[in-house]
């Protein structure tokens, strides 16, 4: 079973602390990260998407610390941050094969999972379409399609149902949780009281400060 592991976090941005002696471990299933903004939740994804390094502290993947493990990890990662700059030259197709590629996955099957990802969350008829002319939801939806390829063991999730109406937003709910039963969803939300009673874990960020609103048998705070 994959296992991921934050051990005394520490993040700070021009020596004021985001992040504060952050320990956590998670087991496949949905964590829900809950909070104030600014209170530390995005900077924490960043860490376990391994966008950003902590100040100090250790993120463990399967027993193997980081570095040292940082490629294997990102070669099984899904993220999709809140705010990236898309490409507005490619199509979402053509987005979505290009990370594909950087991912090490096979075009081929890469090509027909991302066919079927759009047909779910409403995407598909639009895929050969320059980024360009998108809504700010369908570039939502676009980066949150490409962090599902290959079947990420872990999925970093930044608001992903951010921007996107009731029904597409619950579309993507659905993928979320099919995809929790395998894999370590880590997620912000504003969708966070209706997904709560599906979710393994809800934890609250605070300044900084990782605490459990509820826990119920995936990842434990330490």
């Amino acid at each position: 079973m994959s296992k991921l592991v934050l051990d005394g976090i520490f993040k700070y941005y021009w020596n004021k602390p985001v992040l504060n002696n952050v320990s956590c471990r998670f087991a496949p299933g949905l964590t829900l990260l809950v909070g104030p903004s600014g209170a530390g939740k995005s900077t924490l994804l960043r860490l376990i998407a391994t966008a950003e390094k902590p100040s100090s502290g250790r993120i463990v993947w399967n027993d193997e610390p980081l570095p040292g493990a940082r490629d294997k990890l990102r070669q099984t990662l899904g993220y999709a941050p809140q705010a990236v700059d898309l490409p507005d030259d490619l199509s979402a197709r053509e987005f979505a094969m290009h990370m594909a590629a950087l991912k090490g996955l096979d075009l081929s099957a890469a090509d027909l999972q991302f066919g079927a990802i759009a047909e779910r969350i409403g995407l598909h008829a639009d895929i050969n379409r320059p980024i360009a002319t998108f809504s700010g939801g369908m570039r939502r939806r676009l980066i949150f399609a490409q962090a599902m390829l290959g079947a990420p063991r872990v999925i970093a999730l930044d608001e992903p149902t951010a921007e996107l109406d009731r029904d597409t937003a619950q579309r993507v709910g659905a993928l979320i949780l099919e995809r929790a039963a395998e894999a370590i969803v880590v997620m912000t939300t504003h969708l966070a009281d209706e997904l709560a009673p599906r979710a393994v874990n809800v934890l609250r960020v605070e300044a900084g400060v990782l605490g459990s609103d509820r826990a119920a048998g995936g990842q434990e705070v330490a």
